[in-house]
């Protein structure tokens, strides 16, 4: 049994809570979770059927019952989060964007890999089944030679109740919130090619973030992908990956993957849509793919995922910091 503390009480770890609640991680248990403010963290633990309550994250890392933690605190304070746990001896699962910058991202992977700890960037959607069943399809030479990848990921997310979205000092911006699970898209499918040049149009807020990107990547092998975001308005959010024979559509809202369909490329006179295969998931959480596969890593003594790898996570932070230096 791996026993997890969370570190922090937002939305997305209630998610998380949830996903064991559910019972969809039978390896699994969440023994505390840590808030700055202990009344909050008092309220979480009730509400998740959490034993424990810390009102500092340096309390939980001092648990000595706690095998690993997820983070879930705002993307600034990722860094100094992970390199407490890494410092404390606790196994990782942290929320996307691991950090802010490349260099943060290498020194987290040099300082997990010289203590032994398994860290991890949470993108949960490289782990549902459907991406899976799709890049066996791409695999197996069911799109033929694969050219390209597609993906948007766009939501209107108001000011006023998503506040750190505009705040540069928390690690705001489209790109950082829903870029990220692009950009990991276009690297798990481009495979081994390797990335080569890059070009972006960013538009900012008012406050300074970027409030809509749009990124494209060349890859060796002719591999373009076009990976699209904002949190300025609504988009289709789905994700396409072509090939000279076919594609590969994931609809609707790619990042959460609940279907994915195979077509052959139209004829020059019929440009008629017709699905040649389909593979579907429904899940209650979605979470519990990439929890499942951590707590495997942790039971067979591995510091770093093989479907997330730690060079992936720092080449996506490559490509978001020069996107955002432009």
């Amino acid at each position: 049994m791996v026993k997890f503390g969370i570190i922090g009480a937002s939305r997305i770890a209630a998610k998380f809570a949830s996903t064991f609640q559910q019972g969809l991680v039978p390896g699994g248990l969440v023994l505390g979770v840590a808030s700055r403010d202990i009344n909050r963290a008092r309220e979480f633990a009730s509400a998740w059927n959490i034993e424990r309550s810390y009102g500092a994250y340096e309390e939980l890392l001092r648990d000595p019952g706690i095998d690993a933690v997820y983070i879930a605190v705002t993307n600034n304070e990722h860094f100094r989060c992970c390199e407490a746990a890494i410092a404390a001896g606790k196994h990782i699962l942290c929320e996307k964007p691991l950090v802010t910058s490349a260099a943060d991202a290498r020194t987290l992977a040099a300082r997990a890999e010289a203590a032994g700890v398994f860290l991890m960037e949470a993108v949960w959607t490289r782990f549902l089944p459907t991406v899976l069943k799709a890049e066996e399809w791409v695999r197996a030479g069911r799109i033929g030679n694969p050219c390209g990848l597609r993906a948007s990921l766009c939501a209107n997310r108001s000011p006023d109740e998503y506040q750190r979205l505009y705040d540069p000092a928390l690690g705001g911006g489209a790109l950082l919130d829903l870029g990220v699970y692009g950009l990991h898209l276009a690297r798990h499918f481009a495979m081994d090619r390797k990335l080569q040049n890059i070009k972006a149009s960013v538009v900012p807020a008012a406050t300074g973030v970027d409030l809509s990107t749009f990124v494209l990547l060349e890859y060796s092998g002719g591999f373009i992908a076009e990976v699209s975001c904002s949190i300025g308005f609504f988009a289709c959010n789905d994700a396409c990956i072509t090939g000279d024979e076919g594609y590969i559509r994931i609809a609707p809202r790619f990042s959460s993957a609940p279907r994915i369909e195979l077509f052959a490329s139209p004829t020059a006179t019929d440009y008629r849509e017709e699905a040649l295969d389909e593979f579907r998931l429904e899940t209650p959480s979605g979470f519990e793919f990439e929890i499942l596969h951590l707590t495997e890593c942790i039971r067979r003594g591995k510091i770093q995922s093989d479907i997330v790898p730690l060079a992936d996570t720092i080449e996506v932070s490559e490509i978001m910091e020069a996107v955002l230096k432009r």
